[in-house]
């Protein structure tokens, strides 16, 4: 980034996207879903999807599928979101390209596709009441990188190791059927009993895309039932602890209140 004052981020914060921008597609999409794998609900599903198709339009419309033009990023905005004006569009891309680079890469677009949904987690874990307007689903609303990425890269509580190991696994194993894909669209391309073969490879393929998400999904429910159970416990323990520190402060009160009348009886004057 270059610099705090001209984007609104702090270095710390803009080191890190940097560094999340240079990784592939697949591996940011994975750390969004981590970050807002309970905020997104039954939606996470769209992520990995938006990932496929970000990286098609991104092949079929520019010299890379792992980054967009701002003019490629924009009509892909246009497709998957609420309708803008052509300088909201602009706007919005421009200020999402926190690095300047005039490239948007997927979690880039993340932020703009999901813009009010992470802003109402930042919000909400912050207890502060929004600042901006999100009446309007975030369209032509700019100048919130900062609080973006601070909440992209705060990980909410709940997150289990075993969910964080089914996210990793899934974002693995897509990569794996991502490149066996193109080796098999490659084959079927040429035609022949070999192509054919190839073909039917790539239909069992996408069916184990499907239960792949299944199965993640599965995963996932069981950490939400279990994140939902320690916030349950967590919030009885929690004013429990509060009920017995005021009893404490009332007990200290009293002994202050007594001490305080014994001593006014021993420096009475005695007749």
């Amino acid at each position: 980034l270059e610099g705090e004052e001209e984007t609104g981020v702090s270095s710390k914060l803009g080191e890190r996207f940097t560094a999340l921008c240079a990784q592939a597609p697949e591996d940011q999409c994975e750390l969004f879903l981590k970050s807002f794998i309970f905020a997104l609900g039954d939606r996470w599903k769209e992520v990995p999807s938006l990932c496929g198709e970000f990286q098609k339009h991104a092949k079929a419309t520019g010299p890379s599928e792992r980054y967009m033009s701002h003019i490629q990023a924009a009509d892909f905005l246009q497709k998957h979101e609420m309708t803008r004006t052509g300088l909201e569009r602009r706007r919005e891309v421009e200020d999402i390209d926190m690095n300047h680079d005039g490239k948007i890469v997927f979690v880039e677009y993340l932020l703009m596709h999901f813009k009010v949904l992470i802003l109402k987690e930042y919000y909400a874990r912050l207890e502060r009441e929004p600042e901006e307007d999100l009446s309007r689903g975030g369209v032509g609303l700019v100048g919130v990188g900062d609080k973006l990425l601070d909440e992209l890269f705060a990980m909410p509580q709940g997150l289990s190791p075993q969910l964080e190991e089914a996210l990793e696994k899934f974002t693995a194993d897509k990569k794996a059927r991502e490149e066996k894909t193109a080796a098999l669209e490659a084959k079927a391309a040429q035609g022949g009993v070999k192509g054919m073969a190839a073909k039917n490879e790539l239909i069992i393929l996408e069916q184990a895309d499907k239960t792949e998400l299944n199965r993640i999904e599965i995963t996932l429910n069981a950490a939400k039932r279990k994140a939902a159970k320690q916030s349950g416990e967590e919030a009885v323990a929690a004013a429990k602890e509060k009920e017995e520190k005021a009893k404490k402060e009332d007990h200290a009160r009293r002994r202050a209140t007594m001490k305080q009348r014994a001593s006014m009886f021993e420096k009475a004057p005695t007749k």
